[in-house]
Parts: structure tokens; sequence; C-alpha cells
């Protein structure tokens, strides 16, 4: 059984709010903010590559979730891509990284080499040890059967240059590319023939994974060091990025490039959900789209059919995913 394909976290949808017009370059946390952006949709984007082999698994065998987040003891850990099948668990750590990562000996120590320099990083193969060390006291603190939890780095990128430095090749019978995947996921049933979950199990797993799973939902203002008052407001002109557009007989229109669109407050309220509050009026509607009219801002928010709680004159609209 397949869970969903991979989504954009909410921790990205709310980076890229602010990325794409609802923070001032000039803020002095701008470059922080382009970084972790940036850093996040290129792992996003290798989730999704990865998507591309996993699909050519059998349905029937494998349960499989991304970006699963679970609290263990007083911490939350979250596997990019966890692989649930009735012999064996797999948590998948996924890089997309350009350049070459080299795994040293002293100390365990990875490194990326990229443009003729050299950094340390996290090393994705320890990352990946200790999720699947975390999933496994998970699972017995729950009172599941024993399964053996394998894990993997994956390396989604195909330009990129997997190195290991003599005397510590051995940690590379936890890494592969994408492309490999499936044959590696293949050598671990191989291995792993006993069936440690009954179906019943796999049910019980699937359903408490699900209801236990809490999506990252960070407060990103106060991250940035910015409060709602530093959100420009206004409806963004979809072809040139303007803020704010002009309503006027049902059109928004963009007072510099002349550019018209119906729809280009949907993605203002998505912006105002993601980095205001999870919740919106009537009159916080107008004020964030910079409209005069009670009867239009009523209109955008009882089409786009958000739940809603209180009576008419005092109504207040929810976002669906972060109330």
């Amino acid at each position: 059984m397949f869970a969903k394909p991979c989504e954009m976290s909410l921790r990205i949808k709310k980076l890229q709010a602010l990325f794409d017009g609802r923070m001032d370059p000039n803020h002095p946390d701008w470059p922080d903010l382009v970084h972790e952006y940036k850093n996040r949709m290129a792992g996003y984007r290798g989730e999704k590559s990865v998507d591309f082999y996993l699909s050519m698994l059998p349905e029937a065998d494998y349960q499989i979730y991304h970006d699963i987040r679970l609290l263990y003891g007083k911490y939350y850990f979250q596997i990019d891509i966890l692989l649930l099948c009735a012999m064996f668990g797999l948590a998948l750590e996924v890089k997309n990284r350009s350049g070459e990562i080299h795994f040293k000996r002293e100390l365990n120590q990875a490194f990326l080499r990229k443009n003729g320099q050299e950094e340390r990083i996290k090393n994705p193969v320890l990352q990946a040890k200790l999720q699947a060390r975390k999933l496994n006291g998970w699972l017995q603190e729950h009172h599941f059967p024993n399964v053996p939890i394998h894990y993997l780095f994956v390396n989604s990128n195909e330009k990129t240059l997997i190195t290991a430095e003599h005397g510590n090749e051995e940690i590379l019978r936890n890494v592969c590319n994408s492309e490999f995947l499936i044959e590696k996921i293949e050598q671990i049933k191989e291995f792993q023939k006993i069936e440690k979950l009954g179906s019943k199990d796999l049910k019980k797993v699937n359903k408490l994974l699900l209801s236990k799973h809490t999506p990252d939902n960070p407060d990103i203002l106060k991250q940035f060091h910015l409060s709602p008052k530093d959100i420009p407001t206004g409806v963004k002109c979809p072809d040139c990025r303007f803020l704010p557009m002009t309503y006027h007989s049902g059109t928004w229109w963009c007072p510099k490039c002349n550019a018209k669109s119906k729809t280009a407050h949907i993605p203002a309220i998505n912006d105002y959900f993601l980095l205001i509050k999870p919740t919106i009026t009537n009159s916080e509607l107008r004020e964030f789209l910079h409209i005069d009219s009670i009867r239009v801002a009523s209109h955008f928010l009882t089409t786009a059919d958000f739940p809603h709680s209180g009576t008419f004159k005092d109504r207040v609209y929810h976002h669906p995913v972060l109330q």
C-alpha cells in the first residue's frame, strides 16, 4: 500500500512564500532564508526523483511514507522516506547535492568537495542509521514485533561523485544512487525472508504512523526575526511579481506591467495563512488584499470553501491543514 507521493512540506511552503515576495531582500536575514530555501528545495526535488524509482515496486508489498515525523522520548525525529513491508523496514536519507561526497575514516566524517573547496557536512549514512535506530525504538515502545530496520543514504543527483577513503569502503554498503535503489531493496528482501509483521500488524502500524505523524510547522517569522508587520501585503502580479495589484470590476490589474488576472488573490490568501496565522476574517482579508468591499471579500472566502465558525457577522475562516 503506497502513501501519497512526495509533497512539499509546510516548512518549504512558508520559506517559499517569504522568498517569493513576502520578505524584503534588504533584511539582514535574507541570505539565510535564500540558503535554507534553496537547500530544502533541492532536497524536495531529490525525494521527488526517488519517487520515480519507488513507483516500480509492487504496490501490494510496501507501505511508503514521506517525511514521517514522530515523537520519540522528548524529541521528534523525521525520516525522508520510510519503506515498510512484512519482512523489514528501510529508512532512506535522500540527498541531492552536486560535487563530490567523500567519506573519511577519521571520526566517520563526510566532506563535500565542490568548485575547488571542501567543507564538512553531516554524514548522511550516520543520519540514516540514527533515524533507523529511533524508528526501531519507537516501534518497540508501541509494542510491535521486533522488525529489522535497514538504512540507506540515497544520492539522487546523477552528477554527484561518491568516494570513500581507503579502509572506509564498508560505509558504501549503506550508500546507493537512486537508479540502483530498487536493486538494493531487492537485495535486502533476499536477505530478510522471514515475515515479522502480519497483515493485521501492517494495518495497525500504518494507522499508528499516520495518527502519530506530526508535520513540522515552524514559526517561520520568528526564525527570521520578522513580525506580521514586516510582511508586504497585497496581491502579487503573476507575471512580474509586482505588489500590490489593483482590483476592479472582478479583475486584478497590475499597474506595472498591465497584466490581468481573475484568480491572483488565491496565492495571496495562501500566503496569509502560511505566514500570518491559520485563521482569517472578512476584515483581515480586505486589509491584506487591499480591497474595500465586504461582499467581494466574502465571495473570495466562500468560493474557496474554507471551513468556518461563528455567525456571518463574526465568521472566522480556517485553513484546512494549518488550523
